[in-house]
């Protein structure tokens, strides 16, 4: 069952009318009144329906006269206890307090199996539980209506909703005007392990009418039946045994393992999760023993990880302010911080434990709109996980560098993180800055590095920043890998697309200086560069950045970076399509006249289409998978499989093209067949074909090992290469060796030498006279 956190709201200004707030009351509606007398009740009133609350089924109840709903005996006290003080007699309270209603005010109660409350009551809980898909099948309502309180001036007005069908049974609180007092006042609710506290002082009594758990003014909702609430007291036993405490065995540790996998809603005193703590860590080793499958280890070990989170999420418990409960142990240390909604911290002080700290917007996290103001975190270093052989399995080519730390937001609706987690990570082993150290965290099976990014490292320690929280750890390579980054790599990689950059401009500049000459340029091809030298200029800025370490903490802005550089790496393939499209369609009407061309390859029509089919791929991809942007290399992340969101469009523009140029060639092969081969347009054709094939080579043949360079060093240095140089190889072919080009620059060149050689002259003659 789906646990709903009940949560304190003082935010409110208005207060709901009690006509829209208030389900029908009064003698008007067919209730039925209680005695006008101090401090009685109602007689036993038979419910039509069994009303479940938290595992105990009532088929009766009282409505007292101060305030309350008792459902196994009448409740005439006037001074309120504690709930949990109340043994079997379980208690709904929306307001108990000193009340007198013998000479004005009415208190009353209705009951209803069908009709427009039960509409009006199923609306209401799909609203606040809309998980439940509830269909109200029995509604008691109890009204306090302007009841004065006990010789005292003012008055209350409040109401109890009981709502249920079958064991689905909810709670309404309604709270109408409420004067100040100051009798002693409680409201909430209790049973004999459950309790939850609206209000316990009579200061802030007045303003029960503008507080809620819904976000509705005035009225709070629970889910009664059971485990739909927080347990402020557990029957449930973590004891260890003392002969497993004196021969602690893998059947001990399993037998653990089960009682803390049926935590739900308990919160347990800090001393029985210690005990717990200690042993389970202690003998996380004794999960592994006679286990020799690696598959065995990880789904041990895993197991180990999620009771921890259990234990810990049993140190939370609903405060209204801010409380922390720190362990220490020898095997592990923890800390568990809450926050509720009257603290007044703009921030938390920072979570720390030995070796290591953590920084975390816990403020932000409870101020969203699900948690409403309340949230928890809590902060493990595992001082003894480093020698696990699951861990010295899966990461055998990396040398582990700090304890092992996790965090978790226990019982905390929304865990969205508002900004990136720190974790200050003290290094336990020698540490080489000429090494390179890794931020990774356990992802079921293995250590990934996507999410995490180390920001600050000198001898001591090392501070990691992640847009999640998991099990995190730093570690350094101790032989070199397929994930080590070679820097000289990367060097010659920036160096490389500096220049093919410089050819991109000249070719452009070339194109500029050419514009009247089809033969030289067309929109697809000045399209294609316009997209390569954006793209690899963003690319160079990107590794730029991220070798400063400029980039790293803005997860969004290396998110948004990938994006574009998706986009306009997809935009000039799908430019090099249409180019060979153009192409095609050209050597298909060859007796066609050119304006009919024209017309079918309009340039405006061609930028849109261009353009828009790479920015659907990238919409579609980044709604389908949105956390897929921002790689540790500000790329794809490729845990996520959004690669093929790239890979996808670019093999089938590659396999496109292939088929059109050999479609190209066979119409050329038949057109030369047939025609007389001096042709000049059909010469013209053939030279842009080849031209065109030569582009496609071009541009395909990196992507193409790029699908081969994972553990491939030499092909990556390949892939570095013919990628990086794009530019130079499409200036290469469109302007080196064409003709007109050549020409247009000896015009160009004998236009500057025509200018100039006058006046060379000239001088020349005043000298030697």
């Amino acid at each position: 069952m789906r646990i709903i956190p009940v949560i304190l709201l003082f935010s409110f200004t208005a207060v709901s009318p009690l006509s829209e707030l208030f389900y029908p009351h009064g003698t008007g509606e067919g209730d039925t009144s209680n005695p006008r007398s101090d401090d009685v009740s109602s007689s036993a009133i038979p419910l039509k329906s069994p009303f479940s609350f938290f595992g105990h089924t009532y088929s009766q109840i009282y409505v007292n006269n101060n305030g309350e709903l008792t459902f196994n005996l009448k409740l005439s006290a006037y001074v309120p206890t504690p709930f949990v003080a109340h043994g079997n007699n379980t208690i709904i309270a929306p307001l108990w307090t000193d009340l007198d209603n013998s000479v004005e005010g009415v208190i009353s109660y209705n009951q209803y199996s069908e009709g427009s409350v039960l509409s009006r009551a199923t609306k209401d809980i799909n609203q606040y539980f809309p998980e439940v898909k509830f269909n109200a099948s029995w509604v008691f309502v109890a009204t306090w209506d302007r009841v004065p309180y006990y010789k005292q001036p003012g008055k209350a007005s409040f109401q109890a909703v009981l709502i249920s069908r079958g064991t689905l049974s909810f709670v309404l609180i309604n709270y109408g005007s409420i004067d100040p007092t100051t009798h002693k006042v409680a409201a909430g609710y209790g049973t004999f392990k459950h309790s939850f506290q609206i209000t316990s002082t009579s200061s802030n009594v007045s303003t029960l009418s503008s507080t809620s758990n819904v976000n509705v003014p005035g009225r709070w909702a629970f889910w009664v039946n059971q485990g739909s609430s927080y347990n402020t007291t557990s029957d449930l036993n973590l004891k260890v045994s003392e002969a497993c405490k004196a021969n602690a065995s893998q059947e001990c540790t399993k037998t653990l393992l089960s009682k803390i996998d049926n935590i739900t809603t308990e919160v347990l005193p800090k001393e029985d999760v210690e005990v717990a703590l200690q042993f389970l860590t202690n003998q996380q080793n004794s999960l592994l023993v006679g286990k020799t499958n690696q598959d065995e280890l990880i789904s041990s070990f895993n197991n180990v990880l999620k009771a921890t989170d259990k234990l810990m999420s049993t140190l939370v418990k609903k405060v209204e302010t801010i409380s922390s409960v720190s362990i220490s142990l020898d095997t592990i240390e923890a800390r568990v911080t809450e926050v509720g909604p009257s603290c007044s911290l703009m921030e938390i002080p920072q979570l720390e434990t030995s070796d290591n700290k953590m920084d975390i917007d816990l403020i932000g996290i409870s101020q969203s709109e699900k948690n409403q103001g309340h949230a928890a975190v809590a902060f493990m270093s595992y001082t003894n996980m480093s020698n696990s052989s699951l861990f010295s399995t899966t990461i055998s080519t990396m040398k582990l560098l700090s304890t092992v730390v996790s965090a978790t937001l226990p019982r905390t609706r929304n865990t969205s993180l508002t900004k990136p987690v720190n974790f200050t990570l003290r290094h336990t082993a020698e540490f080489n800055l000429s090494g390179d150290p890794s931020c990774v965290y356990w992802k079921e099976t293995e250590w990934v590095t996507d999410g995490c990014t180390l920001i600050a490292t000198n001898h001591t320690h090392s501070v990691c920043s992640c847009d999640h929280l998991s099990t995190f750890a730093l570690i350094m390579q101790t032989k070199p890998s397929e994930f080590q980054t070679d820097h000289r790599l990367d060097e010659f990689s920036m160096v490389a697309e500096t220049l093919g950059l410089v050819f991109l401009v000249l070719t452009l500049l070339t194109f500029a200086l050419c514009r009247k000459n089809p033969r030289v340029i067309n929109t697809a091809r000045i399209q294609l560069c316009i997209s390569l030298l954006l793209a690899h200029f963003l690319f160079l800025l990107t590794q730029i950045l991220l070798k400063s370490k400029s980039l790293q903490p803005f997860k969004l802005a290396c998110a948004v970076l990938a994006g574009v550089l998706h986009f306009l790496f997809l935009s000039a393939f799908v430019w090099m399509f249409i180019e060979a499209l153009m192409l095609f369609i050209a050597v298909k009407n060859l007796s066609r006249p050119k304006s009919k061309q024209r017309n079918l390859l309009n340039w405006k029509r061609l930028t849109v289409v261009g353009y828009m089919v790479a920015l659907f791929v990238v919409g579609v991809s980044a709604g389908v998978v949105p956390d897929g942007y921002g790689s540790e290399q500000c790329w794809l992340k490729q845990d996520k499989d959004l690669k093929w969101s790239f890979l996808g469009p670019v093999s089938f523009i590659l396999a496109s093209n292939t088929v059109l140029f050999s479609l190209i060639a066979f119409s050329l092969g038949y057109s030369l067949a047939h025609l007389n081969s001096q042709v000049s347009q059909i010469k013209q054709t053939r030279t842009v074909f080849f031209k065109t094939m030569a582009q496609f080579v071009i541009l395909g043949c990196p992507w193409i090992l790029g699908f081969f360079t994972a553990d491939n060093k030499a092909l990556e240095i390949i892939f570095v290469i013919l990628n990086s140089q794009q530019g130079t190889f499409i200036f290469i072919v469109h302007c080196v060796l064409s003709n007109e080009v050549k020409q247009k620059y000896m015009n160009l060149l004998g236009g500057f030498q025509a200018n100039f050689s006058p006046t060379i002259v000239t001088e020349t003659s005043t000298t030697q006279g």
